[in-house]
């Protein structure tokens, strides 16, 4: 069965003045929050975790795979700010694999998360959620055919 993981990167600075906002690091917190869903999310068997090349799900990715030596990060500039079609054609590219990974921005990847499960639940930073496929090949029809096995925001 086909399992995927969406997450919203951790919280970010506020941009300087100068700076572009594909360059934010995360904060204090987000680093913390991103640490400490990383022990929290169940990634046992992923090994692919593709991530938009902005700065802060970067930093975000790195806290995960940091947890999981397993995991390959795969930094992809479409992820950046993807929309719900943007991110529904990614996901149809990586379709072949048994578990996907995405770190992504907002609003995208809370429109791709109730698009895929039909639930509607806001992706605050850092949030994560797993999805599982019971459908062989859903992919002719993605629409509210997942569901979520895992959710949690990350902690106050």
């Amino acid at each position: 069965m086909k399992r995927i993981i969406l997450i919203r990167h951790a919280q970010a600075e506020d941009p300087l003045i100068s700076q572009k906002d594909f360059d934010r690091p995360l904060t204090i917190k987000g680093v913390s929050d991103a640490m400490h869903q990383a022990t929290k999310t169940p990634m046992d068997g992923y090994v692919h975790l593709y991530h938009s090349a902005a700065q802060r799900t970067s930093e975000t990715a790195r806290a995960f795979a940091n947890h999981f030596q397993k995991i390959q990060l795969h930094s992809r500039k479409d992820l950046y700010n993807a929309d719900l079609n943007q991110l529904l054609e990614i996901l149809e590219e990586l379709w072949e694999q048994e578990q996907i990974i995405l770190v992504a921005h907002n609003p995208g990847i809370t429109q791709l998360y109730f698009h895929l499960t039909g639930e509607w639940d806001a992706f605050e930073p850092c949030t994560c959620a797993e999805l599982l496929f019971s459908n062989p090949n859903p992919l002719d029809n993605l629409k509210s055919s997942a569901q979520t096995i895992y959710f949690a925001h990350p902690q106050s």
